[in-house]
């Protein structure tokens, strides 16, 4: 499994784009809707809220 070394949203003029880069330096760029990326974060805060409740 590769390791994430950068993450970057860039917003656009009707969507957005997800830029990811791994340790060897490639990067994956993915067009994402607004409700895309809402769902994106909404994941990461369930996590983050899922961990806090463990701590």
């Amino acid at each position: 499994m590769k390791q994430l070394t950068n993450f970057a949203i860039e917003i656009r003029a009707n969507d957005y784009v997800l830029r990811l880069t791994d340790e060897d330096g490639q990067v994956a760029e993915f067009a994402a809707s607004a409700d895309q990326v809402d769902l994106v974060i909404e994941a990461f805060n369930d996590l983050i809220e899922e961990m806090d409740d463990d701590a």
